[in-house]
């Protein structure tokens, strides 16, 4: 193993470790400021399977107008 490699392997080693740490304090600080428990109440009373499977669909059925005039073509 070259020292070039090492060097990339620690380095993304040390990058994952930051952002790890960042997550979980971005995390703790939300929960904090009551962002969490806004969420879940968001979640419940308004995000239901049928909404989700009607966004799920709509973003499948999304198309960009680039394939679209391609395709005619």
């Amino acid at each position: 193993m070259s020292l070039t490699i090492r060097k990339i392997i620690v380095l993304g080693l040390v990058g994952t470790v930051f952002l790890v740490s960042n997550i979980i304090l971005v995390a703790h600080w939300l929960s904090e400021k009551g962002v969490v428990d806004w969420a879940k109440n968001i979640r419940t009373e308004y995000l239901t399977g049928t909404a989700i499977t009607i966004i799920a669909v709509l973003l499948i059925l999304l198309v960009s107008p680039k394939s679209i005039s391609v395709g005619l073509v």
